[in-house]
């Protein structure tokens, strides 16, 4: 018995260890553009997604804390069960929490799989150590009682004829539940994580609040849709000739054209990054280039992968043709996960940024609407873009992030953010 509870001690320990490195993840995936994790091997193996994801935390604290509490707890149980007197408790204890712990993880793998299409290394590490230490306590309580049932039973009842030792778990328990709650919030304050989402994109850098967006363009009349955008004299943003929405200085020594998918969550990050680098320098300019990876109008994706990324350009396309598009293109990346796992259809999303549906609708249809799309589209297959994010600089492409040799032409270097 002395044997299991040992090795059940040190996959608690293990626990910790990789709790804390989730947390980490968890941190740097939300406030550094340029963080890429270890286990970012796919889209379908993806730390940094499911730490992206709204499923990631629970009652505003990530998972990975709420986890070093319950390791710490089942660390007590294994101490007390292995170093007990022989009237005392047992691995019984252990077996329930254990067999809770494993229920959680069978639960956050359903997530992982069905509602983020993710699986995170580290969370399935977890998974593993819950496993284990769960067979482990079932050993030693059948080695102590001759049946686990008779163990867990014979621990309880202990219990209350210990009632100081009852007390003093129920103290250490609610303790490391209100102990994680407290830090959670504390550590999420101290990155600048709010509730566990992050800060909002539109609020970084002096670019205007998106709801500016809207007064920032004249209207003409179209016979089809309504009304049409067409920039007008700003500092911030615009359309160029060809129909590119735009965010930067007016006079740009650096133009980047940022080709992405709103439900790559990669490409997420790097619309914060682009952001907050045409805050810090005005002589920057990003140029949005769509390059959703969706079959239903890329012809380079030959199977299903973003089911949704053409539909959802169309939708930042037909916002931007009532002077929306950077208002949209800021609630499609921020709201991904709500997009996807409620499925809020494209009138949805309009009715949520108070768009003109009549005209949302009708540019929708528009064969218009999809042809400034599939031009996008199409220019990076030329280009031959073998993924998203993908920055064009100078006429050199680079992936994920921008980096900071792409911006040696302005004085003296910039630095991103």
């Amino acid at each position: 018995m002395r044997l299991a509870m040992g090795a059940a001690m040190l996959l608690c320990v293990v626990g910790i260890g990789i709790a804390l490195d989730l947390t980490h993840v968890f941190t740097l995936s939300r406030t550094d553009p340029d963080y890429q994790s270890f286990c970012a091997v796919s889209e379908g193996m993806n730390c940094e997604t499911v730490a992206l994801s709204r499923w990631s935390t629970f009652l505003g604290v990530p998972n990975s804390i709420w986890g070093i509490a319950g390791y710490a707890f089942a660390l007590v149980l294994t101490g007390i069960a292995t170093f007990r007197r022989r009237s005392g408790p047992g691995a019984g204890l252990l077996v329930v929490l254990a067999i809770a712990m494993a229920v959680v993880s069978l639960w956050l793998v359903y997530v992982m799989h069905f509602l983020i299409g993710s699986l995170c290394i580290l969370c399935l590490a977890l998974d593993v150590v819950n496993l284990g230490i769960l067979v482990l306590a079932v050993v030693a309580a059948r080695a102590r009682d001759g049946g686990m049932w008779r163990a867990v039973f014979a621990d309880f009842r202990g219990l209350f004829h210990r009632p100081v030792l009852l007390v003093v778990l129920a103290v250490v328990g609610i303790g490391s539940l209100v102990g994680a709650r407290v830090w959670g919030a504390q550590y999420l304050a101290a990155h600048g994580i709010a509730g566990g989402k992050g800060a909002a994109v539109h609020e970084i850098g002096p670019s205007p609040h998106p709801g500016a967006w809207a007064h920032a363009v004249k209207s003409s009349g179209d016979s089809q849709c309504g009304t049409e955008s067409s920039p007008t004299a700003g500092p911030r943003f615009g359309v160029s000739p060809d129909g590119h929405p735009w965010v930067g200085g007016d006079s740009p020594v650096i133009e980047i054209h940022e080709f992405t998918d709103y439900q790559c969550p990669h490409c997420r990050r790097a619309h914060l990054m682009a952001r907050k680098l045409v805050g810090a320098d005005p002589r920057v300019r990003v140029y949005h280039r769509h390059l959703p990876l969706d079959m239903a109008c890329n012809p380079a994706i030959q199977k299903p992968f973003h089911a949704r990324a053409c539909e959802l350009s169309r939708v930042s396309v037909c916002a931007g043709h009532q002077g929306r598009f950077w208002e949209m293109n800021d609630f499609l990346f921020q709201q991904a996960d709500e997009i996807r796992t409620r499925n809020l259809s494209a009138n949805d999303i309009a009715r949520r940024l108070e768009l003109d549906l009549d005209a949302f609708r009708c540019c929708m249809e528009d064969p218009k609407a999809t042809a400034i799309v599939d031009a996008d589209i199409a220019a990076a297959n030329e280009l031959e873009l073998r993924g998203t994010p993908a920055f064009l600089i100078d006429g050199q492409v680079h992936y994920g992030k921008i980096p900071e040799e792409a911006l040696s032409r302005l004085d003296g270097g910039a630095r991103i953010p």
